[in-house]
């Protein structure tokens, strides 16, 4: 077929590029607009920092520490509102933190910081704050240490599983219209004549390409946000200098523990560098973290990597803060890289605000934090409507309910045949690892494996050897997993 005999591309109003929570959330609120809208996905939805998240819905309470009010505010109104559009996959937990002797942050302080935070969150507020004296921080949580305790305060946020609900997001966004392919890279823009960008699109799995056209372009690849917007906008204004990146991206690890706590998070601050942790109760399990590594932008794929040095660094600030989970292993380790905007001063102290840029007929959206995912898409959205210069009643977003979760039945093969055909999953990682808790069992889902490539392969019509190859990828990224964190308990 010659070239100019191909089919015409689909036209969009936006063609998304970027399937994380932000891209995913843009889509939805698009969607439920009246635009038509895309997103092409490189890997599978969530693959990125929306997987590798604190678990965490919550206004930020080391924020108020910089002054970031009005951010701290808009995320717990967020938090309320989220967390009633999941119940089953967003529920509030009640947090602890300890008070020690010698601590950078005196307890005046905290318990100023904790009654700003309840103020915030208003009529959304869950159970408020409270006071407790050392024993009773005790009695709460026994493995706590106990050398300098002071007291303790307790305080309420929610905690999610971040996977699953951006595939609810991407559920809900398809559910009014939005078109989804996973695995499809954006590997080339071309401006048309009518003024909007075609999109060449590259399945990374099925070898095939998909042409797309969108009026506008809309850049939502989180962390990569700098390199994809130079490589897109140089496509579209060739021999023009590549734009000043907008982010200044860091890197945070998590490590996954058996359950260790008696159900509370609790909050504390590093010995070595002042930094808050964490450890969250998620599904029966401890998620500890996190680090913060600075890595330059435009980042590269090396930049997710979590080190050994990360690994050490919480082990060692962990067993500090109870010291019984010195010598317990770690089951999981998950890392992530914040997109965040370029400020002067520590990176630790950099906003999770947002902020949308147009240049031509592409937006970039740049910054924000998953709490905020609704806001975010709002300020996007309004960006698009500008931009395409359509009147209408005011963008509206919606509270109902999003589409729950499918369910983790025991036959994983089962499980694998409803994810594909209902949840966009094509590999044995995004049933495992973002579709289910099969990753937390002791296993790590190493004997469910076989059992979900049989139901992807029934459902998605892979051959014998693509099966192989598929079992063998999993169990090869659980080793390299394996060996970082046995790296990281030998003596350096």
């Amino acid at each position: 077929m010659a070239k100019d005999d191909r089919p015409q591309a689909t036209l969009y109003d936006a063609v998304v590029v970027g399937g994380g929570i932000t891209g995913l959330g843009i889509a939805r609120f698009a969607a439920r607009n009246g635009f038509s809208v895309a997103v092409l996905e490189r890997g599978d939805l969530a693959a990125g920092a929306s997987s590798a998240s604190s678990h965490m819905l919550h206004g930020g309470l080391r924020y108020l520490e910089y002054g970031h009010f009005t951010l701290v505010r808009e995320a717990l109104e967020e938090r309320a509102a989220v967390s009633r559009m999941a119940p089953d996959l967003a529920r509030p937990a009640r947090f602890l933190i300890p008070f020690y002797r010698g601590d950078r942050r005196p307890p005046w302080m905290m318990r100023l910081g904790l009654f700003a935070y309840d103020a915030f969150a208003g009529r959304g507020a869950f159970s408020p704050h409270a006071a407790v004296r050392a024993r009773e921080a005790l009695a709460l949580e026994p493995e706590l240490a106990g050398e300098g305790l002071r007291g303790a305060a307790l305080y309420s946020d929610a905690v999610m599983d971040d996977a699953r609900l951006a595939v609810a997001v991407a559920r809900d966004a398809q559910a009014h219209g939005a078109v989804i392919h996973t695995y499809t890279e954006a590997v080339g823009v071309r401006p048309l004549e009518s003024g909007a960008v075609e999109v060449l699109g590259h399945d990374r799995i099925a070898g095939l390409e998909r042409r797309l056209a969108g009026r506008v372009l809309v850049n939502a690849s989180g962390p990569w946000a700098d390199r994809t917007r130079a490589e897109l906008l140089g496509s579209l204004r060739p021999g023009a200098p590549d734009p000043a990146p907008v982010l200044r991206p860091s890197r945070g690890i998590h490590l996954v523990f058996p359950a260790f706590t008696q159900g509370h998070g609790v909050l504390w601050f590093a010995r070595q560098d002042g930094r808050v942790l964490f450890v969250i109760p998620f599904a029966g399990h401890a998620l500890v973290g996190t680090t913060e590594v600075e890595v330059p932008s435009p980042i590269d794929d090396a930049a997710l990597a979590p080190s050994v040095d990360e690994v050490r660094y919480l082990r060692a600030e962990l067993a500090r803060a109870f010291p019984r989970t010195a010598e317990m292993p770690a089951l999981a380790v998950t890392s992530g890289v914040r997109p965040l905007i370029a400020t002067s001063g520590a990176v630790g102290a950099a906003s999770r605000e947002h902020r949308v840029i147009e240049e031509g007929p592409m937006l970039t959206v740049a910054g924000g934090k998953y709490t905020t995912f609704r806001l975010i898409a709002r300020d996007a959205v309004a960006a698009l409507r500008r931009m395409l210069k359509r009147g209408g009643p005011p963008l509206r977003d919606s509270s109902d309910p999003l589409p729950r979760t499918i369910a983790d039945p025991e036959n994983p093969e089962a499980l694998a045949a409803v994810a594909a055909e209902q949840a966009f999953a094509r590999r044995i990682d995004d049933v495992i690892r973002r579709r289910s808790a099969l990753w937390l069992t002791p296993d790590r889902g190493r004997v469910a494996a076989p059992a979900v490539a049989a139901g992807l392969s029934r459902t998605l019509g892979w051959t014998p050897e693509r099966t192989r190859a598929e079992i063998q990828a999993f169990y090869a990224r659980l080793e390299r997993e394996d060996r970082l964190l046995q790296a990281a308990r030998e003596v350096a």
